[in-house]
């Protein structure tokens, strides 16, 4: 008799492992012993090592500039998500629609919301969970966090791609020395709950404040010294930003475009060329450990046009999407043809004066592997989206 339960237990548990994470989160409501089941480590190991195998089971993504969403992928057996994960931030937290909450930033499958009504206040949460916390503000006898601008986020996250914890950065001030430039944050943890000062030291002035984030570091790209990046993490107690050579500097030809992405868990380097005949694209891959770039592709494409490289699919390196009025390498995603054409004219307008530049505009919007709660700080309140709206809608 037991060995026929263990049987049935373990069958069933096969079972729950192939669905989706969406009809998993439910079913978690259905006893106490399928909420044990579902939560332990040994179902999440079973569920990973089951989608990562399959073909359709990358998670799903969008490709954001700003809050608009210009490519979804949804659909994957891994979420089973029936819309785009940009869709699921409800329009009134969307820039520009609605001055009270407003997309921010997202990383590790959680997005930032600032507060328009009362800027001392912003959100971290999961749209798909519906999960929010709310991040209190800073500490009254800190003079400078009323003026602090919430200005990004970042998470760390486990090898199976779980949010371990995030930080929520305030952007103080911004000052350039004789040698030195400045970077002033505030910076709340969700393992501890309060908010600490650090000034971050840049031997190059920062000359927008555009980036990307992966797994606690920031990058930027728009420097003064054209040709490099410089990279923080966020999580580390240094003060200096590291300063990263592109594969191809000092090289400022304006018949490249660039972009910097991410992909399969790297910072990504896409650079492409218009020639009479055909398109040539190369691609690198920055090591996490050194700093140093590898080169993965330098492929010919019988292509003519002047093809912009825009972002690559977040899990599968082997995949690039380029613009010129049409997109290339997009199977099973869907395209928002008209938000691409209005941001790669913005950003690579023929009439700028810029002689070397690196696109990152584009930060996609990734959903992890596996769903868990969202970090909950100390004393932090949680709420849903339902409360969350009815707020926004409130102070509107």
């Amino acid at each position: 008799m037991e060995t026929q339960t263990y049987l049935l237990e373990a069958m069933q548990t096969e079972i729950l492992a192939r669905l989706p994470l969406k009809t998993i989160s439910r079913f978690k409501s259905v006893c106490k012993t399928w909420k044990s089941t579902l939560e332990s480590a040994y179902f999440r190991h079973l569920f990973l090592s089951l989608h990562r195998n399959s073909s359709s089971s990358s998670s799903s993504w969008s490709l954001l500039h700003g809050a608009d969403e210009l490519i979804a992928f949804h659909g994957c057996k891994t979420w089973g998500l029936p819309k785009s994960p940009a869709s699921l931030i409800p329009h009134p937290f969307k820039r520009y629609l609605c001055g009270d909450c407003d997309y921010v930033d997202s990383s590790g499958g959680l997005v930032l919301l600032s507060d328009g009504g009362d800027e001392s206040y912003c959100y971290v949460g999961n749209p798909v969970s519906q999960q929010w916390v709310k991040i209190p503000p800073p500490p009254p006898s800190d003079p400078t966090g009323d003026d602090a601008d919430v200005f990004g986020l970042v998470t760390r996250l486990d090898d199976d791609g779980v949010v371990l914890s995030f930080k929520v950065i305030r952007l103080v001030s911004v000052q350039w020395t004789n040698n030195d430039y400045l970077l002033g944050v505030l910076l709340y943890s969700s393992e501890t709950g309060i908010w600490t000062s650090k000034v971050v030291h840049c031997p190059h002035q920062i000359t927008n404040m555009y980036y990307i984030n992966l797994n606690g570091t920031v990058y930027f790209t728009c420097l003064s010294e054209p040709g490099v990046l410089a990279a923080h993490d966020f999580y580390s107690e240094s003060d200096q930003f590291r300063v990263v050579q592109l594969p191809d500097y000092p090289d400022y030809s304006k018949d490249y475009k660039r972009t910097l992405t991410m992909s399969g868990g790297f910072v990504v380097y896409v650079r492409s060329q218009a020639k009479k005949d055909e398109t040539v694209l190369k691609i690198w891959r920055l090591d996490n450990d050194d700093d140093t770039w590898q080169l993965l592709w330098e492929v010919s494409l019988q292509i003519i046009g002047n093809y912009a490289p825009v972002a690559m699919h977040p899990f599968d390196i082997a995949t690039a999407y380029l613009w010129n009025y049409t997109i290339l390498g997009h199977q099973d995603c869907f395209i928002d043809e008209s938000v691409c054409k209005k941001s790669v004219d913005e950003i690579w307008d023929p009439r700028s004066l810029l002689d070397f530049r690196v696109c990152i505009w584009f930060c996609p919007f990734v959903m992890p592997r596996w769903m868990k709660p969202v970090p909950r700080p100390p004393q932090a309140e949680m709420i849903d989206t339902t409360s969350l709206l009815s707020y926004a809608t409130a102070i509107h």
